[in-house]
């Protein structure tokens, strides 16, 4: 298997449910984290810990206190730091030969470099423009991209050149449009009521002290760490599962939701 005993290490308990071949396909894999804090970062860290080799991580932003409810590289010598530069030095730390690329920015002249070699994509950033930007490429690609909220249900979903795209699972004006014609007062405006729209899941807003508009409109979105993880977690092995080609896909546009409070699947 040509592997570095390190590596043999790392990944021997994996053996059994994985086979050799499996894992060596993780390794020369590569996956392009968008976002490495609440959903992107536990999903990074399980994925490097599945011996996944190569990857491409995006984040603009600064570890700050309030990411320590749920963030799993927030801790109180990181706050200041670099999300991304957090995120590698972790990474490293989990396993020493494993490949990453660090971007501070995504946008239109950038994603081809963020996306080369790449083999999925996991969305984890809460701007639209972005968001577009990836879904976009993604799908010119021919890359999935995996999608997921940090909402008090669990949930993830694919989607891919034969799926809906991510402006259709949405129902956004935006489609057929170039996002440098689109004000970004307007990209804001339709963020926001995207947002809003996921309070109409059922029973969702019954998790919430006050209304998800209000919540939405604040800016401020009330975050638990389990239930965040729990759909790092969905998301990580969904990477999985679409590296290896391994059971049933949750694509697009069909989506499950799972609520931990009653045990049940919406």
């Amino acid at each position: 298997m040509n592997w570095s005993e390190q590596y043999r290490l790392h990944t021997d308990r994996n053996i059994g449910i994985l086979t050799k071949e499996q894992q060596s396909v993780l390794r020369s894999s590569k996956v392009a984290i968008l976002g490495v804090g609440g959903l992107g970062g536990t999903c990074f860290e399980v994925l490097i810990r599945s011996g996944v080799g190569n990857f491409s991580i995006v984040d603009k932003d600064i570890f700050e206190p309030t990411n320590l409810n749920r963030q799993i590289f927030a801790f109180h010598s990181t706050v200041g730091m670099r999300k991304i530069d957090v995120a590698e030095k972790f990474a490293l730390d989990i396993n020493p030969e494993v490949i990453v690329e660090r971007f501070d920015a995504l946008t239109s002249e950038n994603i081809s470099e963020i996306f080369r070699d790449v083999d999925v994509v996991v969305l984890a950033i809460d701007e639209l423009k972005p968001c577009i930007i990836a879904s976009r490429q993604a799908r010119e690609s021919d890359i999935p991209l995996i999608e997921g909220w940090g909402l008090p249900y669990c949930n993830v979903r694919v989607i891919t050149r034969d799926t809906p795209s991510l402006e259709d699972v949405y129902s956004l004006p935006t489609r057929g449009r170039s996002l440098e014609d689109i004000p970004n007062q307007e990209l804001e405006r339709l963020g926001l009521e995207t947002l809003i729209g996921l309070s109409k899941i059922e029973d969702i807003s019954n998790f919430y002290s006050i209304e998800p508009s209000d919540i939405a409109s604040t800016g401020r979105i009330p975050t638990l760490g389990p239930l965040v993880w729990l759909t790092s977690l969905f998301m990580a092995l969904e990477t999985l599962k679409i590296l290896l080609n391994w059971g049933n896909i949750a694509y697009a546009p069909e989506w499950s939701f799972y609520d931990p409070f009653r045990h049940r699947t919406l």
